[in-house]
């Protein structure tokens, strides 16, 4: 090789080198997911990212990093969360629901200690339907595939759990809203696949909704 040719690759090769490059985490780009302020308390943001879940207690001067692995779930899923006025955080995954009271230093799977086949233990199943009432009333809702689904309720900040009687075998649920003017008003949204061999031809919407 000549040194003209060597010159070129190793400039070829510096160019290389200096290329911008994608961070990835998960096999994707960073990226943000949702964004949360303590009611109350307006310094304190919570930003869900693709890699866990960043906490500032400054007004986003600082960020503190909560891993995934930490909160209880891994790949490239994305938990829903909410923020409890108390700073309880809950954390929406497809291994049940993981509930923290200490800011996210540790987590723990809601109901994990009930005894299986407990009606008002849903520790594991997929829950994809979280909301929270203005008196910190805590609603979730199951959507597992291979097991029964519910909707469960906490009114002492994750610790007890009920389930709410919408115990069902073919609903996913999807979607849950509390009324911000009526905490006692709540809606359920889900849906049902098809199921041509029950009598279910297509996919079915389903609607619920509590005044009491």
């Amino acid at each position: 090789m000549t040194s003209h040719a060597r010159a070129v690759a190793g400039v070829a090769g510096l160019l290389l080198a200096l290329a911008p490059t994608v961070a990835r985490g998960n096999g994707r780009p960073p990226a943000t997911t949702s964004v949360h302020v303590r009611p109350g308390v307006p310094d304190d943001i919570y930003l869900a990212v693709t890699f866990g879940l960043l906490v500032s207690h400054d007004g986003g001067c600082s960020f503190r990093w909560v891993c995934e692995d930490n909160i209880g779930y891994g790949g490239t899923f994305d938990p829903k969360y909410e923020v409890a006025t108390d700073g309880t955080i809950y954390a929406a995954t497809f291994a049940g629901l993981r509930v923290s009271h200490d800011g996210g230093c540790s987590f723990e799977t809601a109901t994990a200690d009930l005894p299986r086949g407990d009606a008002n233990r849903f520790a594991e199943l997929w829950v994809d339907a979280i909301d929270l009432g203005a008196d910190g009333t805590a609603w979730v809702g199951t959507a597992e595939t291979a097991g029964p689904n519910d909707v469960y309720r906490s009114t002492d900040g994750g610790h007890a759990w009920t389930a709410m009687g919408l115990a069902t075998a073919t609903i996913w649920w999807k979607s849950i809203v509390v009324a911000p003017s009526d905490g006692a008003r709540v809606y359920v949204a889900g849906y049902e696949l098809a199921h041509p061999d029950d009598g279910v031809p297509d996919p079915t919407a389903h609607l619920r909704r509590t005044d009491d």
